[in-house]
């Protein structure tokens, strides 16, 4: 197999892995906001679903504050941001159109039609509208990784994808504890309270591990 086929494909599934990743955090940061706040006193939920997604300073550099306006712009639609959604998408199908024919039918149809249904979403959703929104990215990423999953040979192809799932899924896992730790970790008299165990739920849904 060739380097950049390697490269392409292993690409393609780390930006879908990282799209569904921060559909996840927006999804568990919402929840987490609308608890009342005596439930936890002073909180910045939005800038640890920032600091979550690895991109503080990049954030810090356009926006003046962390609130659910900026943040959701900027992890979901900003063209400004590498790491966001929409990048996220448009990315992984330029990856997959280079590497087209190492493609299943069912793989380049998931990513393709994703791709052109995310030019009907904006900013200007309501928040029961974004969080479809956000459910919508998470069914696109299952779509493509069933389709991989089922259709796929297992040969180099097959095992690069994995390898790009896997990286991005335990670089997100890191962030996902420290920003824990540095953003909600409430103080000594809180660890172990209610508003604590709901955050490490909170946690656990960012990483798609909460059932589990």
């Amino acid at each position: 197999m060739l380097s950049r086929t390697a490269d392409s494909l292993y690409w393609l599934f780390r930006y879908c892995e990282r799209a569904d990743f921060v559909a996840r955090t927006l999804d568990a940061t919402l929840r987490l906001a609308v608890m009342p706040q005596s439930y936890g006193g002073e909180r910045n939920e939005w800038e640890y679903a920032v600091a979550t997604a690895g991109d503080l300073a990049l954030f810090r550099k356009l926006y003046a504050q962390a609130n659910e306006d900026t943040v959701r712009d900027f992890l979901a639609f900003n063209p400004a941001n590498p790491s966001s959604i929409r990048n996220c998408i448009v990315t992984a199908r330029e990856n997959a159109r280079s590497v087209r024919t190492a493609l299943t039918f069912e793989m380049w149809d998931a990513l393709n039609s994703a791709w052109l249904e995310l030019k009907s979403f904006d900013n200007g959703m309501s928040r029961g509208e974004f969080s479809r929104f956000l459910d919508w990215v998470k069914q696109v990423v299952l779509v493509l990784d069933g389709s991989a999953y089922r259709t796929m040979l297992r040969n180099d192809a097959f095992w690069f994808t994995r390898l790009g799932t896997a990286i991005e899924r335990a670089d997100n896992t890191g962030r996902l504890l420290l920003a824990k730790h540095e953003f909600l970790s409430p103080e000594a008299d809180g660890i172990g309270s209610s508003f604590d165990y709901f955050q490490w739920t909170t946690v656990l849904r960012g990483g798609s591990a909460l059932t589990a």
